[in-house]
């Protein structure tokens, strides 16, 4: 069955407002997974957004027929959102690639060849360049998608057999700064932290992230969160946009795109300006670093490089609109 996007849109909003009353509910050509004939239940975890929900993929003769949640999963409790609902179909697609495709000019159409001859091409490739310009004429960008093997066996080839440091891969692209922030902050390069923090806060600060159509089921959390405890629960939404995710905010922050540090820094101000702060925590866990040579520096340094972010500068430069619940 095609979809097209503006109907998966559509679906997608259905399924997580379902999700908002906690129903399960069958959208579209979307099976009832208690409901399918299956040979048995295979375990494993979603792979789509990286929330890591727990799921059980059915067989049946083979192929791939169904998925559901795992109830037990302190993750997802048993919720999928549309894609991971759906996503065991990409497997049997008629239209997913099974055979390399080539062609020797860019004016050509591509044409099926089998792996042997791919990979005997690829290599052939590698070597004349490596014979001709050297080593580092040659590189490696890997995919999020490589299973840990795969990568540990592209770096010896690369690293060993190459001889080449030209190895990069699409997770650490799309992520370098926010590894960056990460570092930074916490000296790791990733946050501490776990989901089931969502049902011990009060107040949610979420910054440049659409976790509605994102993240669905982990939204969900942060959803039912703020149902049970509409009093106590406070969100505030930072974003140039207007998303689904605005929609149980109290406040949504529409800065302008590309001065969210000026926002972070005049919220930094704020609160210690007006001593919010705890002290304690600062002294004994804290750590303030400035410059490309990261010179640890003191409390007061760092207050001092605050003090042109007032809230007047940064409404001056964030510009965007600030709306409040009611």
């Amino acid at each position: 069955m095609s979809v097209s996007r503006r109907d998966f849109i559509k679906r997608s909003a259905a399924l997580t407002a379902a999700s908002y009353v906690g129903m399960n509910l069958p959208i579209g050509d979307v099976n009832v997974a208690e409901a399918v004939d299956v040979d048995n239940w295979v375990r494993g975890t979603c792979r789509l957004c990286g929330v890591g929900c727990r799921l059980e993929m059915g067989v049946k003769g083979g192929r791939p027929v169904a998925l559901r949640g795992v109830p037990e999963s302190r993750t997802n409790y048993g919720y999928l959102c549309m894609k991971g609902m759906l996503f065991y179909k990409i497997m049997q697609h008629p239209e997913r690639l099974k055979k390399p495709l080539y062609r020797e000019k860019k004016d050509q159409p591509f044409r099926e060849i089998s792996w042997d001859t791919a990979l005997d091409l690829a290599a052939k490739g590698f070597a004349e360049s490596v014979k001709k310009y050297g080593h580092d004429s040659v590189a490696y960008y890997g995919s999020g998608q490589c299973l840990t093997e795969e990568t540990y066996l592209f770096q010896k080839v690369m690293r060993g057999g190459l001889q080449t440091n030209n190895v990069e891969g699409n997770p650490r692209l799309c992520m370098a700064s926010a590894v960056g922030g990460y570092l930074t902050s916490f000296g790791a390069d990733e946050p501490i932290g776990g989901y089931a923090n969502v049902e011990r806060s009060y107040c949610m600060f979420i910054i440049g992230s659409n976790m509605a159509e994102a993240h669905p089921v982990f939204y969900r959390r942060v959803m039912r969160r703020k149902l049970d405890n509409p009093d106590k629960v406070k969100i505030i939404n930072a974003d140039p946009r207007i998303s689904p995710t605005s929609r149980i905010a109290d406040m949504h922050m529409q800065f302008r795109p590309g001065t969210d540090m000026a926002l972070m820094n005049a919220m930094a101000y704020v609160i210690i300006d007006e001593n919010l702060y705890d002290e304690k925590f600062l002294r004994e866990y804290s750590t303030f670093r400035v410059g490309k040579d990261k010179k640890e520096v003191d409390m007061a340094a760092y207050k001092a490089s605050l003090d042109e972010y007032t809230p007047e500068k940064a409404a001056r430069v964030c510009g965007g609109n600030i709306t409040a619940e009611g």
